[in-house]
């Protein structure tokens, strides 16, 4: 056999696998790939890349909208000179275009300020994250978060409310 024949059909092979594997994941595999990524990107604190996983339309029952969301992340977490997040899928549920992500949330880090409220804050609440997320585009990556949500926020929030 040709070597030629051999590379073609070795290429074949590697470009099946990959459109198999980038294109052929579940919505709910794909949200779940949506979801770890901004879980990553806030652990960084890039706030350009979390920015960019929002819709334009983004805004949560505290009234917040993404860029208000992403300054007030960038506040609570500036304090952090080490910061790590856990998180456990409690539940998810997708469809063509829409998923929903029900996950809990923990950090751990070091920092000055009132790093040790934000990490008692957060880890100290008992019903999980809900992240509402919807597909922007035809392509497996495009999903971007219309909305996060969590019920003890919330009622803070409206407790403060003027």
């Amino acid at each position: 056999m040709n070597w030629r024949i051999v590379l073609l059909i070795g290429l074949g092979v590697l470009a099946l696998w990959l459109g198999l594997r980038v294109f052929g994941r579940s919505y709910q595999q794909q949200v779940l790939d949506a979801q770890e990524k901004l879980i990553r990107a806030v652990e960084r604190r890039d706030w350009d890349e979390v920015r960019g996983m929002l819709t334009d339309d983004y805004m949560d029952e505290a009234g917040q909208d993404g860029d208000s969301m992403v300054a007030n992340c960038r506040q609570a977490l500036a304090h952090f000179f080490a910061l790590t997040i856990t998180h456990e899928v409690t539940k998810v549920q997708a469809v063509k275009d829409l998923g929903m992500v029900h996950c809990r949330i923990r950090l751990e880090g070091r920092g000055a300020g009132y790093s040790d409220m934000v990490v008692s804050t957060v880890n100290g609440m008992r019903e999980p994250w809900v992240f509402h997320w919807h597909k922007k585009g035809r392509w497996p990556w495009n999903w971007k978060l219309v909305q996060a949500h969590h019920d003890e926020l919330a009622e803070r929030a409206r407790r403060f409310e003027p």
